[in-house]
């Protein structure tokens, strides 16, 4: 009978999962410790890239919770695909950063106030004049440590000191929170919190290609990278990198596949981590994880299979292709017979990048089918910008379970 189990756990980015990519781990870190410590070079960046599911967020996360132990600085840690554009996730950065700074400076009333403003602001689309005087009325009257945002309201929006009677009248003019307010905003406080603390604020963003409105990942790093004032970390696929990817960071991390081993070593993390079904899945999921561990190198596709078949299955290895028929309907929406056909026909050929009229002109599939498939993510672009006749698509690493019916 199928084991309702959440033990697996193919999209966990908890670092105490991460296991196998020594080498990777062991040189992210050192980029990154000496990007932190460098603090007198300008383009302090680094990027991490790879497949889908091949473990760029977790290596992510683990080097930063390690180097957090080592050194003394500011993470801020934000994800693209909870951001629907640049300016979401610019918002989210300053959300993220007035978090952390709350921990920063427990008990100081003035930071504190002003860490809530900028909370306030990463919510909003438009302050008016009249606002902001009235908060950094506010912030005047507390003591303690600053971090730039009353000298922010004064710079940006012309507010401190006695009001005049000119200053009255345009209390209700509106200024708009976009990309380039809240990069100053930014700039100024991590500035002003990096001198005052003696740390540096470290900006992750994993997943950037997963913004939501993809036109609008090129205009991020655009504006991110004006930020001069700390290092920059990013996540993504490698489909997503662009010419403006390769000049902004120019020595990429490249995360590769995994071997056989390697996989069931992720596994037995995962079964060591169950409680209640330990016993029984020590017992049902070796064997299964031995044939599957040679059609695939991604881990995510690995354990997503294995998910999948402890919910769905009576967990036999001598059964896996029957039980994995569905997982193109339960998974993608898509009909098992057409996913089979398109995935054995990729599989054959070694899943090389062709464009849709070759995949068209040497199937029975159509144009629209395939345009179905792209859309639901069965098929993946070689090129996440180019939606033409020119570009390339292959089979996402998730279908290769199809292999074992070849």
């Amino acid at each position: 009978m199928p084991i309702y189990t959440r033990c697996i756990r193919p999209l966990s980015i908890d670092p105490v999962l991460f296991t196998n990519r020594e080498g990777n781990y062991h040189n992210t870190k050192e980029i990154l410790k000496n990007i932190i410590l460098t603090k007198d070079d300008e383009e302090r960046r680094l990027l991490i890239h790879g497949d889908r599911g091949t473990g760029k967020s977790m290596l992510l996360r683990k080097v930063l919770s390690h180097l957090e132990q080592e050194l003394d600085f500011i993470p801020v840690i934000v994800d693209g695909k909870n951001s629907e554009n640049a300016e979401e996730l610019l918002r989210d950065i300053c959300e993220v950063l007035a978090s952390q700074l709350r921990g920063e400076y427990t008990g100081d009333e003035k930071a504190l106030c002003e860490i809530s403003y900028l909370d306030e602001i990463s919510r909003v689309s438009m302050i008016t004049r009249g606002w902001a005087r009235s908060r950094a009325s506010e912030i005047g009257a507390t003591t303690g440590a600053e971090i730039g945002i009353l000298n922010f309201f004064k710079l940006n929006l012309g507010v401190g000191g006695k009001e005049t009677e000119v200053e009255d009248s345009t209390r209700a003019v509106e200024t708009e929170i976009n990309l380039g307010f809240l990069r100053r905003l930014i700039n100024q406080v991590i500035g002003i919190v990096s001198s005052d603390r003696g740390k540096e604020v470290v900006i992750a963003i994993d997943n950037l290609d997963q913004i939501h409105d993809k036109d609008q990942i090129a205009e991020f790093v655009r504006e991110i990278f004006k930020h001069r004032g700390s290092p920059i970390i990013a996540t993504l696929r490698s489909e997503a990198i662009t010419l403006e990817f390769r000049r902004s960071f120019p020595n990429p991390i490249v995360i590769e596949g995994l071997s056989g081993q390697s996989l069931m070593d992720i596994l037995a993390k995962r079964i060591e981590k169950c409680s209640a079904e330990r016993d029984i899945l020590e017992q049902k999921l070796p064997p299964i994880g031995d044939k599957l561990k040679t059609i695939t190198d991604n881990p995510l596709s690995f354990l997503t299979w294995i998910d999948f078949l402890c919910t769905n299955s009576e967990l036999n290895p001598e059964n896996l292709m029957n039980d994995l028929e569905s997982f193109a309907l339960k998974s993608y929406g898509f009909d098992p017979e057409e996913a089979s056909l398109i995935s054995k026909f990729l599989l054959n050929k070694g899943n090389p990048f062709l464009k849709i009229d070759e995949i068209v002109d040497q199937t029975e599939i159509s144009e629209g089918t395939c345009d179905t498939m792209i859309e639901r993510g069965i098929l993946v672009p070689k090129d996440l910008y180019t939606n033409t006749p020119q570009n390339k698509y292959r089979l996402s690493p998730d279908l290769a379970f199809f292999k074992l019916d070849l």
